[in-house]
């Protein structure tokens, strides 16, 4: 299949890596794959880990941010959330597009802030959401006919991992609280399936680590959503250090049938009907949307997609996340959240 150009005529893209964990690596190999991109560094504060994502990639290592905003016109931020929103705010200041994993940030306020930053420098300003590209999304999507009107929706996703112990991801400071950090991939799934969430509840059930500051031994909660209609979703998002093994189950409620959706350990997702039409179990490998976000990324700048209206969702995503935090703080659910960020409601 050939190569897309997204650019006609013009100089390659020159785009720029913060980071060197796994997201950093997806990145790097899709952005190679497009003909008019060029990647042309990678930052770390690391010498030794951006030395050898270097050698590992082919990509020039850059000794600070500030030299790796010079090099380039558009950056992607692969770095612990509680970062996200200083660096986006840099690039931003420096003329740089900005591709920031989700979440774009942690508080509501900055990211009014990161909006009206980015529209003044007219610039992109993108979250990575892999999510509306995944093959779970994409299937629940194209069977949403047999279903009917949807009522409801739940999920468990756990990720037991002995590699995760003390690292950002359990550590509340940087990573944020479990809504933002974690459940917003399945917040993003509910908004979109079921509409806009107009309530929320939630309970924080993480856990600290005794044997080490500001680390969890367990991060995660149990989230219920209300959505525009009167469906309803729950949300269960746990990570642990203890045992080893994922476990990720989904399942979406309509009036004519339902489907559930597993995920086992070698990334393969089994489909399985209840109600309905008779089906026969299915199954897939899974896609996990970094190809397509990154190439969105890319038609964006190139003003081939309407990228406010994609943060804007995002935004809503964001929102919803923080709105959890703040029930699991005060022990009771959290409403008004219904109201669109675009139009004049949008900051900036």
């Amino acid at each position: 299949m050939p190569k897309t150009i997204l650019f006609k005529n013009a100089t390659p893209l020159r785009i720029g890596i913060v980071g060197t964990g796994g997201m950093a690596r997806q990145r790097a190999s899709a952005f190679q794959t497009l003909p008019e991109v060029r990647l042309a560094g990678i930052y770390s504060p690391s010498e030794t880990r951006r030395q050898s994502f270097s050698r590992e990639v082919g990509v020039k290592a850059i000794r600070t941010f500030t030299e790796i905003l010079q090099a380039v016109d558009a950056i992607v931020l692969c770095v612990p959330n509680s970062l996200h929103a200083d660096l986006t705010g840099q690039a931003l200041a420096a003329g740089k597009h900005v591709l920031v994993e989700y979440p774009l940030c942690l508080e509501n306020e900055k990211a009014d802030t990161l909006v009206s930053a980015a529209r003044a420098a007219n610039r992109v300003l993108m979250v990575g959401n892999t999510i509306i590209h995944e093959s779970p999304f994409q299937y629940i999507e194209a069977h949403l006919g047999p279903l009917g009107s949807l009522v409801s929706a739940t999920s468990c996703v756990a990720l037991y991992d002995t590699g995760l112990a003390s690292t950002w991801y359990m550590d509340p400071t940087r990573s944020g609280s479990c809504f933002t950090a974690y459940h917003y991939h399945h917040i993003e799934y509910y908004r979109r399936l079921l509409g806009e969430i107009v309530w929320i509840h939630a309970r924080n059930e993480s856990q600290p680590d005794p044997a080490c500051r500001n680390s969890l031994s367990v991060a995660g909660g149990t989230l219920l959503m209300g959505h525009a209609g009167g469906a309803t979703s729950v949300i269960q998002w746990y990570l642990s250090a203890s045992g080893q093994g994922l476990v990720r189950d989904m399942r979406i409620n309509g009036v004519d049938a339902s489907l559930s959706i597993s995920s086992d350990d070698d990334d393969v997702s089994h489909i399985s009907w209840r109600g309905g039409e008779r089906r026969d179990p299915e199954q897939f490998r899974n896609q996990w949307g970094v190809q397509k976000s990154s190439e969105d990324f890319v038609a964006a700048i190139a003003g081939r997609m309407d990228h406010m209206k994609r943060l804007d969702g995002d935004l809503n995503t964001l929102r919803a996340g923080i709105a959890a935090s703040e029930s699991s703080r005060i022990g009771k659910p959290v409403s008004g959240l219904s109201a669109p960020w675009s139009g004049e409601n949008r900051p900036g």
